[in-house]
């Protein structure tokens, strides 16, 4: 990496987010390959993740979270419902509401997507102590809300 396209990072940070740029495009490549072996649209899967990762979600957070219109995410939702991945709950205070759950189907798809990559990934896990991991949690967390920080300026720049 260049010194120009670092900006202001030491070597050791370049290095870092190097690497995460480099695990993000592997990780998007197996979840490809995955996503076609399943026969599955790469948004469903991204939707499926977003709503176990939050046990639940409603159609609204779901669209802001995949960055989908109302119509495209229901049109998801409906997919995903006939394909017994999730079902949608009424609110019992507020019948108006609708919540999306996943179902035993989904986790078990799921399980036979990213077992082989789960298993991969707790081989190098399993090297670090959860004092090291609970550090690397939180490296992430902070990465993670630096580059939704960065999403909300991008999108509310002037475009050329």
């Amino acid at each position: 990496m260049s010194e120009a396209s670092r900006g202001d990072l030491s070597p050791a940070a370049g290095d870092l987010v190097r690497e995460l740029r480099t695990f993000n495009l592997e990780i998007e490549r197996y979840v490809q390959r995955m996503s076609h072996l399943h026969a599955m649209h790469r948004t469903d899967l991204s939707a499926i993740g977003f709503v176990m990762d939050h046990g639940g979600a409603t159609p609204k957070d779901i669209a802001e979270a995949l960055n989908l219109s109302p119509s495209a995410t229901s049109a998801m939702i409906d997919r995903l419902e006939r394909a017994g991945h999730v079902r949608r709950e009424r609110d019992a205070h507020d019948r108006r509401s609708v919540h999306v759950e996943i179902t035993d189907q989904a986790l078990a798809v799921g399980s036979s997507m990213f077992g082989l990559l789960a298993a991969h990934m707790r081989g190098v896990l399993d090297g670090h102590d959860e004092r090291e991991l609970a550090a690397m949690a939180t490296l992430m967390e902070r990465l993670n809300a630096s580059a939704r920080a960065a999403a909300a300026e991008a999108s509310s720049a002037p475009t050329d």
